[in-house]
């Protein structure tokens, strides 16, 4: 995914925003309309929403990740998910209009904004699948195959949240390793 993100990134650079955010700053909150889509160069970033009064992380985002409020902007509605920064992070910013209009003009672009989507898709299918079919366990070592250097990076909490188990089994899943 790295390498279509830098395409992307190569490819829309002039309808893209360079913004430094710092650790804890909210750059979306849920409910209000998100029309952007935001690019980590560098940092953290979670897409998190509240469910009967608890913080569930829904998604991470690292080096050449990108993250959105999907649900505001394929729908044009308000979103649940909130977005923060989890340490200081570089972030590209791009106006979901923006990219609509500049691909009408470049639509030799349309296949990589494609890529990119379908790499999306599919991040969310596997995501899906392992909420299903996988064990606590495997859970976790999927995400640190995905993204290894997280646990330095993430709040135990955030990770144990994601994983959809308890900071207590996450704790004893890393301990048995």
């Amino acid at each position: 995914m790295e390498a279509s993100v830098k395409q992307i990134i190569k490819a829309f650079g002039e309808i893209l925003t360079s913004v430094t955010c710092n650790r804890g700053e909210v750059i979306h909150q849920s409910n209000a309309r998100c029309n952007k889509i935001f690019i980590v160069q560098s940092g953290v970033l979670r897409s998190y929403y509240f469910r009967e009064g608890k913080d569930i992380t829904a998604h991470f985002a690292m080096d050449y990740s990108i993250i959105g409020a999907v649900d505001s902007l394929l729908r044009q509605t308000t979103s649940i998910y909130s977005i923060e920064a989890l340490e200081k992070s570089k972030i590209l910013v791009m106006e979901y209009s923006e990219m609509e209009l500049f691909l009408d003009k470049n639509p030799r672009l349309e296949r990589l904004a494609r890529q990119v989507s379908q790499w999306l898709y599919l991040d969310l299918v596997e995501r899906l699948e392992g909420m299903m079919f996988l064990s606590a366990e495997e859970r976790y070592s999927h995400l640190l195959n995905r993204y290894p250097n997280i646990t330095q990076k993430v709040n135990l909490g955030y990770i144990a949240s994601y994983l959809g188990i308890t900071q207590e089994t996450l704790s004893r899943i890393r301990k048995s390793r």
